[in-house]
């Protein structure tokens, strides 16, 4: 299952959009979204070993996706009781590119006008998350509890 809305941000688009401005949409580096190992090691310890995701995951786009929405629902979260504002696309994209004060710095501003010039320039590219489809992805770890981000009632999944 792939999260597809967080705190109402439709996150295809935001996907697509982080991947274009960190790698080219892959075509730089097998680690679309560029998350670090210290990343993982944060949404390792956010989920509390609801589950646990390993290194090389980060290379596979939809469980890469996945850590980001951890990261995002927990974060955006923060945000909202600090600022009492729901999270929007922009902080979701400061926050995954300058950690969990993201949204604050200074520093992301330009990262974050890359991001939504992707998302102007095409908003409908039809980028989608890609869940593996019969067999496509043997040997690779499914995380048990990749729905506990729904359980939230905070966003919404759908099974590709």
């Amino acid at each position: 299952m792939t999260v597809t809305n967080l705190f109402g941000v439709a996150l295809a688009p935001l996907y697509a959009a982080i991947a274009d401005v960190e790698s080219d949409n892959g075509k730089t580096s097998g680690n679309v979204y560029q998350i670090s190992v210290a990343y993982i090691a944060d949404v390792n310890r956010i989920t509390k070993n609801r589950y646990l995701f390993a290194e090389h995951e980060r290379y596979v786009r939809w469980i890469a996706e996945s850590m980001m929405a951890e990261y995002w629902k927990y974060y955006g979260e923060r945000y909202a009781r600090a600022t009492g504002k729901q999270p929007t696309a922009e902080v979701l994209a400061r926050i995954h590119n300058g950690g969990p004060d993201g949204w604050r710095k200074e520093a992301t501003l330009a990262y974050w006008r890359k991001v939504e010039a992707r998302i102007e320039e095409s908003p409908a590219r039809g980028v989608e998350s890609q869940v593996p489809r019969n067999g496509e992805a043997e040997g690779v770890r499914t995380p048990v509890g990749r729905e506990s981000v729904a359980q939230e009632g905070k966003c919404s999944n759908t099974a590709k």
